[in-house]
């Protein structure tokens, strides 16, 4: 499937626009709940990195499901730079990429791309095998790189590869990721010249560490931990003990931590209190209520308490930070 169907079906969504300039194709997210933006460059024909930015819980992904000649999509390569992103395998399970992880897998997202975080950023690679062999073959050929080898090695019959980045491949992917901001076209050059190293490493890497999708979460494990998400930061003045949580959904505590701690990365204490501190930020940049206030509206009745949280999170005091925002804000 070529990239240009792809972006096509993207823009059909509600809350999804486009811009376009020489060199890039921009998908821009905006909607109630947050927003992002996924910047395509075409580096050969068949060839095609994204840069994502996202801060949204979810981004829709296009309907592919209605077209039955669509029995499986391009190989697509994920590299998880910060954040965390959902993806479901062949058995219907979840998994997540998170930090410096690589996901392959010939595999669109069903319904939409999840971020249990709401914050995301990576790239991702699309590499249309049908295109390449058509119109890139010196590609191939002049830096002999089987791309149906790559797939054989990482996705046999259909698979998902989830794994942390190997030494030299994040090397590889950490100068890619850094091109994003450099001036174009020298970055498109050098776009390609480490796309193709970062192809040819993965054809010819000795050791592959073992998947991790082998860890995965059913989706009843999935809604719980999500509902547990929902619960505990819905109301941040109200405090939930884990064993409340586990009796309202009728499994163990242990368990519920650990369902949590799959979907989200963190444990449900250390989420929310990043949660809390998030939204106390926010009241003291933008309101006037008191510290005293802003500490009881985030769930701290003791206010020396709450500022000591505040001051490990910020580096700041609450009456630090606000007022350096209100300088920031002239």
């Amino acid at each position: 499937m070529k990239i240009d169907d792809i972006i096509r079906k993207c823009i059909e969504i509600p809350g999804i626009s486009i811009q376009r300039s020489d060199f890039s194709t921009e998908l821009l997210l905006k909607e109630k709940e947050g927003k992002g933006s996924m910047t395509f460059f075409p580096l050969f024909p068949g060839v095609t990195i994204a840069y994502i930015f996202v801060n949204s819980p979810t981004w829709t992904a296009p309907n592919f499901r209605e077209d039955s000649s669509i029995d499986k999509g391009p190989l697509l390569l994920n590299y998880c730079v910060t954040g965390r992103c959902e993806i479901i395998l062949n058995n219907e399970n979840f998994v997540y990429v998170k930090d410096g992880e690589i996901s392959l897998t010939e595999r669109f997202a069903q319904k939409q791309y999840v971020y249990p975080r709401r914050i995301y950023e990576g790239m991702e690679f699309f590499i249309d095998i049908d295109t390449l062999t058509a119109q890139s073959v010196w590609v191939q050929g002049e830096f002999d790189i089987n791309f149906h080898k790559v797939v054989d090695r990482f996705c046999p019959d259909g698979a998902t590869y989830i794994s942390p980045a190997t030494s030299e491949v994040e090397e590889i992917l950490t100068k890619l990721w850094s091109l994003f901001d450099a001036s174009i076209p020298f970055s498109i050059s050098q776009m390609k010249i480490y796309t193709l190293a970062l192809f040819s490493l993965l054809q010819s890497q000795n050791d592959i560490p073992p998947s991790q999708a082998c860890t995965f979460f059913t989706e009843t494990q999935v809604d719980i931990a999500k509902r547990v998400e929902k619960i505990i930061t819905s109301d941040l003045r109200q405090h939930h003990p884990a064993w409340e949580l586990a009796a309202q959904f009728s499994v163990s505590e242990t368990s519920l931590k650990n369902y949590f701690r799959g979907v989200f990365g963190q444990n449900i204490s250390i989420y929310l209190r990043e949660v809390r501190m998030k939204k106390a930020a926010e009241l003291l940049a933008t309101t006037r209520l008191s510290v005293a206030e802003v500490a009881e509206q985030v769930g701290y009745m003791n206010q020396s308490k709450f500022a000591s949280v505040f001051k490990k999170q910020f580096g700041l005091s609450p009456l630090e930070y606000r007022r350096s925002k209100n300088l920031e804000n002239g």
